[in-house]
């Protein structure tokens, strides 16, 4: 090739978009993944995270796959009273300063009231664990009113713990009210699973108080039901899981490398690509 000629992109770059996005479809595929950054407080995420290979190839193709994943992914957090299903990142702070925060568009949160402490402590009390899940609900939703991007909430609720006392329960879920302010956000009802006071018609009209008039709410099934997560035994696992404290490998580097601290992110405001290849704080 003469000297000052530009280079021909790639073959694969050379496709459409759309065929292009086909084949991200197969490289990112739809699958529980828990715990996807290390230290983070995101509980699961709906899709596979891109590798380290992939981010690797071609800066264009970073930002197309990076850009694909936040289009499809939703980030799960689940809040209970019984765990704190963010023991490493307990109040968010990671979360927080983590660079994926500004390209998230889909959230599912989970309330998830739990009877086992209430067994094991009675005099903890239905006031007492409203109180904790609605603590580290408002926080997370703090956290979450940070992500610009965001336009996707879908609401769950499973509840084992058969003390009725369904109008004080729905307090818990006022704090989704900030992340509706100032943006256009469409919330969702996802699993609904609690006693017989608590049903999908119930959980909509609390949702629609919450929320006020005018907010997009849709009431079809979405979010933890697809991947049949609401078995309580399996989240309590998930509090759990090891995998919160692993150390991060060169896939999750690759991914987000500033998820300890994001100092030298407001230098790399160009695109996904450049804070995927961010210096580890």
């Amino acid at each position: 090739m003469p000297s000052g000629q530009p280079r021909p992109p790639p073959p694969l770059l050379r496709l459409p978009l759309e065929l292009r996005q086909q084949i991200y479809a197969h490289l990112l595929p739809r699958g529980n993944v828990s715990h996807p950054l290390p230290s983070v407080g995101i509980t699961s995420v709906s899709h596979r995270l891109p590798t380290a290979a992939l981010l690797n190839i071609h800066p264009q193709l970073t930002d197309e796959l990076l850009a694909y994943f936040y289009a499809i992914t939703t980030w799960k957090l689940i809040f209970s009273h019984a765990f704190n299903f963010f023991r490493v990142d307990p109040d968010l702070q990671r979360l927080e300063r983590c660079t994926a925060l500004r390209w998230i568009r889909k959230v599912e949160i989970m309330f998830f009231c739990d009877i086992l402490l209430l067994k094991s402590y009675p005099s903890f009390g239905l006031e007492k664990f409203c109180e904790e899940i609605g603590r580290r609900a408002g926080r997370a939703c703090e956290v979450l009113s940070q992500a610009k991007e965001l336009r996707t909430v879908t609401v769950s609720w499973i509840d084992t713990t058969l003390t009725g006392g369904w109008e004080q329960k729905a307090t818990i879920l006022r704090p989704l009210r900030r992340l509706a302010e100032g943006r256009d956000v469409t919330f969702r009802i996802g699993e609904i699973n609690g006693p017989e006071d608590v049903d999908r018609e119930t959980f909509v009209k609390a949702m629609e108080t919450v929320l006020g008039e005018g907010r997009k709410l849709e009431t079809g099934l979405d979010g933890a039901a697809e991947e049949e997560e609401g078995d309580p035994s399996q989240l309590r696992m998930l509090a759990f899981d090891v995998r919160q404290g692993r150390q991060r490998s060169g896939e999750m580097r690759s991914f987000c490398r500033s998820c300890d601290g994001c100092a030298g992110a407001a230098q790399h405001e160009e695109g996904r690509a450049s804070a995927a290849y961010e210096t580890l704080a």
